[in-house]
Parts: structure tokens; C-alpha cells; sequence
């Protein structure tokens, strides 16, 4: 007589959740799957989302039961389970199309030109411009029951220093390609890259230093070795499209939004030039990245970083001055290796000899090497 299998019976949640904060501190709403107000929208919206051909993470389906609660043994730590992973904000969450292209949703302010200039970049004619670098608009569609709000859909992007620069040339190709574009927010939360090459498994939109948001293996491409890499500007909620006919010496501008406010024309009254504040904000953003790393072989960006934020906005460069001194840096350098500041000798081996590829921290214990990415065989060996 053959026995059947005894049906697998879920621990009960109250017992579980006390075993979970005897381990560690826990919140009520998160253990039980509770989600937060930033987030539960979007599980009204998903049915929507979905007849237009995007779908949503599980913890976001109508009907979600938290993984962890169908156990049948409690678990300590809910965030080994990928849909414990929550927003960190409202306005943006990762889809998947039916075709298996992941993209990201923003929720835009109608009353904003956000969306009619994204429109208007996206447009046949600047869209196969070279120098347009912002993001492309690949969908849009009404908010359900309320004119004040639409929704964007754009390709799944990854911040632009997600995985460590290696060479002089990567960084030179990344600042050439951001100062080839006007933003009004040229910031770091802004400045994306089109990682497919790079990350082939991609990231996840929570837990970026991830593939799937649970797993510890991570494994990248270095640049150099599948160039040349797509950058991107996100975010055009305090943009402006000014006419034509206006010149750039001619504009004037009094809002002090944005990410970065410590441009000289921001603290004083009066009207400014946005452009010139532009160059000011890259250039912040170019040297924090710089700041990483050990500056050898960096020093002509960090010159040109340097002459971006001189306190009277006529002495800086302009964009084409800017893009005129980057053409004449010498190609020669770009395959020089550069390091992190956080980088020690032990790194440098195994970088250089061993195709591991740390992403963050520095590796000092042979124990800990298992903290280290390998790196994917490289599509160009160069």
C-alpha cells in the first residue's frame, strides 16, 4: 500500500512572528506583509498595468500572501525572500513587460512639463541625435480616476557608478557622453547608465548590488571590455524648454531646485544663468565620483572639474569648451588602469591576475573571498 505525502501545513504567523523577534528586531507590519502607503497603490494599479503588458513583482499582485508566511517552519529573516523587499519611494517600480524587458513606471505630475519635454527629447529627429543622452520614453498612459497624475514607462536603467570604474578611458566616456546634454538637475541621482552589457543577469531594483535581491553572487563585465557604454540623465521635473531663438547668454532663471544648491548663483538673489549652474552641478557630480579613486592618471578630468566650478559662472567653460578640451585628451591613456581609494594591494591582485572583481568593500581575509564577484568572461578582450 502506497502512502500518500501528509499535506505541508504553514507554521501559524503569531508563532512565527515571535521567533522571528526573539533573532532580531522586526517590525508587526513587515513581517505580516502589510505595505506601507508609498507602495500599496500599486497593487490597485497592477490589473491596469497588466493589460497593458506590464507586470509587477509578486509582493505587488493582488491577493499577496508573503512567501515566508506559507512555510512550514518559522523564518528569522524575512529579507532572504525577495517580495519582503519594499520601495523606497512612490513615484517609480520596476515591471517586467510580457516579453521579458524589465522597465521602470514613474508616476508624473501632470502640471509639470516633465512629461511634455520628455516627449519633445524623444521625438524622432533629437531621439537619433548623438548627444541627446536622456532616457528614451519607450510608453505612457493615464492614471486611473485622476487627470492631475500619468504614468511613464522607461528602460530599466542602473546608477551610473554601479559597478567600479577600472580604466581612465571608462570614466572619460562616461563624463564625455553627460556634458554632451543640458539637464537643469545634472546630479548623481540622476545620472543612469544602460548596464545591459556590464551586468548581464541585471539588478535588482531594490537590492542593486544584486541580481535577484536575495542571492550574494554578483557578476559583472568590466567596461573597457564591452564598450562603449550608454549614459543617460533620468528626471526632468524641473526642467525647462526655452525658445530657440533665445540665446544661451540671454537666459535667466530664479528657481533653486534640485539636488545640488551649492552653486554661488544659488546663495545669492537675483536671476542666474541655468546653463552655467549646470556645469557647476556636473562638476560636483564628476568629482565625487573622481574622489573614489586614486587620482593618477584622472588628472585632466579633475583639471576641467576644477575650472567648471570657478565662483564667477562667466569664467566657466561652456558644454562645447568643455567637450573641445575632453577631444584633445590623449587616447593613449584611456587603457591606464585606475583604483579605488579603498582598494588594497590584495585587491589589485586578484583584479589584475585573478578575474575577481570586487564591487564594494575591501577583501582582506583569504576567508572573505568568497565577498568577491567573478568577472564574466569579457565579451572583447582588449
Amino acid at each position: 500500500m502506497k502512502l500518500l505525502p501528509r499535506a505541508t501545513r504553514a507554521v501559524d504567523p503569531e508563532k512565527a512572528y515571535k521567533y522571528a523577534i526573539s533573532k532580531a528586531p522586526i517590525s508587526r507590519p513587515s513581517y505580516f506583509g502589510i505595505l506601507a502607503k508609498h507602495e500599496a497603490f500599486w497593487v490597485d494599479l497592477q490589473p491596469m498595468l497588466l493589460r497593458r503588458g506590464y507586470q509587477l513583482r509578486p509582493r505587488y499582485q493582488p491577493g499577496w500572501i508573503p512567501s515566508w508566511l506559507k512555510l512550514s517552519k518559522p523564518v528569522a529573516n524575512i529579507f532572504k525572500h525577495e517580495d519582503a523587499l519594499c520601495l523606497r519611494n512612490s513615484k517609480t517600480i520596476d515591471a517586467t513587460r510580457l516579453d521579458g524587458t524589465k522597465v521602470i513606471i514613474k508616476v508624473v505630475d501632470s502640471s509639470t512639463d516633465e512629461y511634455p519635454i520628455a516627449q519633445f527629447l524623444n521625438s524622432p529627429e533629437l531621439r537619433s541625435d548623438k548627444c541627446n543622452h536622456t532616457v528614451p520614453i519607450l510608453d505612457a498612459m493615464p492614471y486611473p480616476n485622476d487627470d492631475t497624475k500619468l504614468l511613464m514607462v522607461m528602460p530599466y536603467l542602473d546608477q551610473f557608478h554601479r559597478a567600479p570604474f577600472r580604466r581612465v578611458g571608462e570614466v572619460y566616456e562616461a563624463v564625455y557622453q553627460y556634458v554632451q546634454t543640458v539637464h537643469r538637475d545634472p546630479c548623481w541621482f540622476n545620472l543612469m547608465m544602460d548596464a545591459s552589457n556590464i551586468i548581464p543577469r541585471g539588478t535588482h531594483f531594490v537590492a542593486s548590488d544584486t541580481h535577484d535581491g536575495v542571492s550574494n553572487s554578483f557578476k559583472w563585465r568590466q567596461r573597457w571590455s564591452v564598450r562603449p557604454i550608454q549614459y543617460y540623465y533620468i528626471d526632468f521635473d524641473i526642467s525647462r524648454r526655452y525658445p530657440p531663438e533665445l540665446k544661451n547668454v540671454d537666459l535667466k532663471e530664479m528657481s533653486r531646485a534640485g539636488q545640488d544648491r551649492t552653486a554661488p548663483e544659488f546663495k545669492r538673489s537675483g536671476p542666474y544663468n541655468p546653463f552655467q549652474a549646470d556645469i557647476y552641478q556636473l562638476r560636483n557630480a564628476i568629482l565625487k565620483l573622481i574622489d573614489e579613486y586614486i587620482p593618477e592618471g584622472l588628472e585632466p578630468l579633475i583639471l576641467l572639474g576644477n575650472a567648471m566650478t570657478n565662483i564667477n559662472p562667466k569664467d566657466r567653460p561652456s558644454l562645447s569648451e568643455a567637450l573641445k578640451y575632453l577631444d584633445e585628451m590623449d587616447e593613449r591613456t584611456f587603457k591606464r588602469r585606475i583604483w579605488r581609494r579603498q582598494d588594497s594591494f590584495g585587491d589589485r591582485f586578484k583584479i589584475k591576475y585573478c578575474w575577481c572583481n570586487p564591487v564594494v568593500g575591501s577583501i582582506l581575509l583569504a576567508e572573505e573571498y568568497h565577498k568577491y564577484d567573478r568577472i564574466l568572461p569579457p565579451s572583447t578582450v582588449v
